[in-house]
């Protein structure tokens, strides 16, 4: 019994003990995380410049960090505005947050330094994704216009500090690779300048997009940081360059779900989806990029992809933004024609594609203005002198793409119809040649397709519409085949005659009318 009392004391009294307390390990010191961002900063990858700005915004709140947080802030923010700029990213506002922190009362000497290197970030040049045709807007403008003002004393004030402020660096190298004035001047010999910095990874990509993307580097960034997300973008980019269309998509694919506000990139995934002939997600892409940034790139992507799928009002409304805003005139006119053509609103198309033409300097214009004309004739027979407008069109058209099979084609059926018929079986002859190489060439492309790697539905997809041309091009041979027989029988060239129409007696269209032209030539 004495030994079960011990037991029980003992018992309760290890339950009344007190607690140990747990050993905390001490958190790193402001001057370790500071170090930290910088070295974030250094990494150079966007979501590292990301994370270097939320620890330096939140050092900023222990007073013997502050003055050292608030400048490594303003320097990130703004590296990150640049990246944003260089890559065609939304503006996500990291140059008024440096502007604020920069123009906050009490600042000390090297913030009052970066003020003034921010004025020279907000007018640098947009970088190698970014730039290309577009909307050219006033603030762009006035950017532009500063910096031609501005850039030689901007080039002496950056290279003042090139070794011992890594955004005067990094600006300095954006300002030499940006100008045109610095062509002259070597890639390497930019880098070398700024040589304090120059192996950072955060150098390391100005390098490789300074004038034009270079792969190699790209790839190397990616496969040691994995962070280096954006870098997919260029790949993919350049891969269009390449006509490596499925390797870019699947680059921009990545881009987009790492950073879907990224109107640049759902810009070149429609493009590469139209290439494709995924119509529908292209239309899907360019609605992403409208929301992002209504470019009128992203408008006129949109008109196309709406004319292939076959939805004219829908086009034709999308071409009055266009129009609105005074956005690419000439292209707007001609796809406005043609969808209104495809609507059967031929006099509304005429004066489009009447206007397209003063403003467009090519082949698809004329082509188009000649179906306009012709159809205009056949729907009204008391037209016919549209059908000088028509040849004359095909004629301009054929002149500028001798290659264009249907616009020979075209232009044969006007001269059948204007009885013109040495004309008419010259031309009619060189459609049938033109669109049976055409044919070949689709038989090739068959080939190719069923021998890739592609998606099932995209390999079936591109089939058919090659499968669909190859039959409206044998209907247009046949049509050839007896309109040239027809030529020939006013010609009196009775055995070219027989040739011809023997070629097309079993066909459901044009038989009948084949063994009556027989018949008279017995």
């Amino acid at each position: 019994m004495r030994r079960l009392s011990i037991l029980v004391v003992l018992t309760l009294s290890a339950a009344c003990a007190a607690p140990k307390k747990p050993v905390v390990a001490p958190g790193p010191s402001p001057a370790e995380r500071l170090a930290a961002a910088d070295a974030l900063v250094r990494a150079g990858c966007y979501d590292c410049l990301a994370s270097a700005y939320r620890e330096y915004d939140a050092l900023r709140q222990i007073p013997a960090a502050a003055d050292q947080a608030t400048a490594g802030a303003i320097r990130t923010s703004a590296l990150l505005a640049l990246r944003e700029r260089e890559l065609g990213m939304v503006d996500e506002g990291y140059l008024k947050i440096a502007r604020e922190l920069a123009a906050q009362p009490g600042a000390s000497p090297q913030v009052t330094t970066l003020a003034k290197l921010l004025d020279v970030v907000d007018a640098l040049p947009p970088g190698l994704l970014a730039a290309g045709r577009g909307q050219i807007t006033d603030d762009a403008l006035e950017r532009a216009q500063r910096f031609r003002v501005n850039r030689v004393a901007w080039k002496a004030f950056l290279g003042e500090s090139l070794d011992a402020d890594v955004l005067a660096a990094y600006a300095w190298v954006s300002l030499m690779c940006g100008a045109p004035e610095e062509r002259e001047t070597a890639t390497g010999q930019i880098f070398a300048a700024a040589a304090a910095f120059r192996d950072t990874p955060l150098m390391t990509f100005r390098r490789a997009t300074c004038r034009g993307a270079q792969p190699e580097l790209l790839t190397g960034l990616r496969e040691r940081d994995p962070r280096f997300v954006e870098v997919t973008a260029l790949l993919g980019a350049f891969q269009i360059g390449q006509s490596k269309l499925d390797e870019a998509d699947k680059l921009l694919q990545e881009a987009y779900d790492w950073h879907p506000r990224w109107p640049r990139d759902t810009m070149l995934i429609g493009n590469v989806a139209m290439t494709g002939e995924e119509f529908d997600r292209a239309l899907d892409f360019y609605d992403k990029t409208i929301a992002l940034e209504r470019t009128p790139d992203a408008l006129l992507g949109k008109v196309r992809a709406l004319t292939y799928l076959g939805r004219p009002e829908e086009a034709i409304a999308t071409v009055d933004q266009m129009l609105q805003q005074q956005w690419y005139i000439g292209d707007a006119r001609y796809w406005r024609a043609l969808n209104e053509a495809q609507l059967n609103r031929l006099d509304a198309a005429w004066d489009d594609v009447e206007l397209a033409d003063r403003l467009l300097v090519n082949a698809e214009v004329p082509k188009l203005a000649g179906i306009i004309a012709y159809r205009q004739q056949q729907a009204d027979a008391a037209l016919l002198p549209r059908l000088d407008v028509a040849r004359a069109k095909f004629e301009i058209s054929h002149e500028r793409n001798p290659s264009d099979c249907e616009t020979t084609f075209y232009l044969g059926i006007v001269h059948t119809d204007q009885r013109t018929w040495e004309q008419a079986a010259k031309v009619l002859g060189d459609a049938v040649r033109c669109l049976e190489g055409a044919e070949k060439g689709y038989r090739l492309e068959i080939d190719r397709i069923r021998a890739s790697d592609d998606p099932p539905a995209r390999k079936e997809r591109q089939i058919a519409r090659r499968e669909k041309a190859i039959a409206n091009g044998r209907r247009m041979i046949a049509t050839s085949w007896f309109n040239t027989a027809v030529a020939f029988l006013n010609l009196s060239r009775k055995d070219d005659a027989r040739l011809f129409a023997l070629k097309v007696v079993d066909d459901d269209q044009f038989g009948a009318r084949a063994r009556e032209i027989l018949n008279r030539l017995k």
